[in-house]
């Protein structure tokens, strides 16, 4: 390359093909060739039209359809089979609609764990779709509540009519948090499983306020001071709900009737066996409850104090300087 040349030298130009000869043979393959193709392109236009593949000419069967996504291959239905994911999906909506007409539900904990978020899920959406339009009459929210529609149609009426008439005045100032989950005994059975209660909070069938209620009735009867884990217990279920104190009150006097036999009108327990019960007070209720029971509760037995042991002194090692 000179010095005056400049720029990138121009590559070798490759060498021209040769002209190949046909003869009448290779003519004939390159028609049928092409014949070929053009069929194969009009079976794959009919195919994605849907109409009739009818074609002559080409013997192989040729599978022109996309591959359609499985039922397994799908993100969301990892876990179960199309079948298996639309029966839990059912499932999920049933429960639904009945913790919802019978304000709890007793299932398998592991179901009621699974059904609970999506009920939750439900229910938010419900509440704040119906907080946008709650001036207008019922009517017209029962058909623009987008969230209804995760119901079935046969509980749509019934339990979207509740959720908007009855659960949007209980629950105006949650957001979150209107199921909870309490847990049972293992069903009797040979498959033992461990089973739960989902209901509604706040509401009048609600066990953990009946509980509380009758933890409460026991103390009062025992003379003992609830302790603070019940008292904070008490404050949760009184806070939201409506007229919440009258109602523990009156639940804790039925409480009193009906699981320890009490007498309003005598003013104390009748019945012997519920008496002799309710004396049973725990050994640690001074430290649990803060009050000393009318009673003595520690019974100090006549033991003789042990003997201490004579000090022992080691000779010291030759070893040691």
């Amino acid at each position: 390359m000179s010095g005056r040349q400049g720029g990138k030298a121009k590559p070798l130009k490759a060498p021209k093909k040769k002209t190949q000869d046909f003869d009448d043979e290779d003519v004939a393959f390159k028609a049928k060739q092409k014949a070929d193709a053009a069929a194969k392109k009009k079976l794959a236009e009919q195919a994605k039209k849907g109409g009739p593949m009818v074609g002559g000419g080409i013997k192989k069967s040729v599978d022109l359809q996309e591959p359609k996504l499985c039922a397994t291959n799908m993100p969301a239905l990892k876990k179960f089979d199309a079948n298996v994911a639309r029966h839990v999906r059912s499932m999920n909506k049933n429960l639904c609609a009945n913790m919802i007409r019978h304000e709890y539900i007793v299932t398998g904990r592991t179901k009621a764990k699974r059904a609970q978020a999506k009920i939750e899920a439900f229910l938010g959406k419900a509440l704040h779709e119906n907080k946008q339009i709650q001036d207008q009459p019922l009517e017209y929210r029962y058909n623009n509540v987008r969230a209804l529609n995760y119901l079935q149609q046969a509980d749509k009426k019934e339990v979207g009519s509740k959720v908007l008439e009855e659960l949007s005045k209980r629950y105006a100032d949650r957001t979150h948090g209107f199921t909870r989950v309490t847990k049972l005994e293992p069903r009797l059975g040979e498959d033992k499983a461990a089973m739960a209660i989902l209901e509604l909070v706040d509401s009048e069938f609600e066990i953990k306020f009946w509980y509380v209620a009758k933890t409460v009735a026991r103390l009062e009867l025992q003379g003992l001071k609830v302790d603070p884990l019940t008292q904070h217990n008490v404050e949760k279920l009184v806070k939201r709900r409506f007229d919440g104190e009258t109602k523990f009150r009156e639940a804790v006097e039925q409480c009193k009737e009906r699981f320890f036999n009490f007498s309003p009108e005598e003013g104390r327990v009748v019945d012997e066996e519920s008496e002799a019960n309710l004396r049973n007070v725990p050994a640690d209720s001074e430290v649990q409850s803060g009050a000393k029971a009318p009673w003595p509760t520690k019974t100090r037995l006549n033991t003789k104090p042990r003997t201490q042991k004579k000090k022992v002194e080691l000779p010291k090692s030759p070893f040691l300087a």
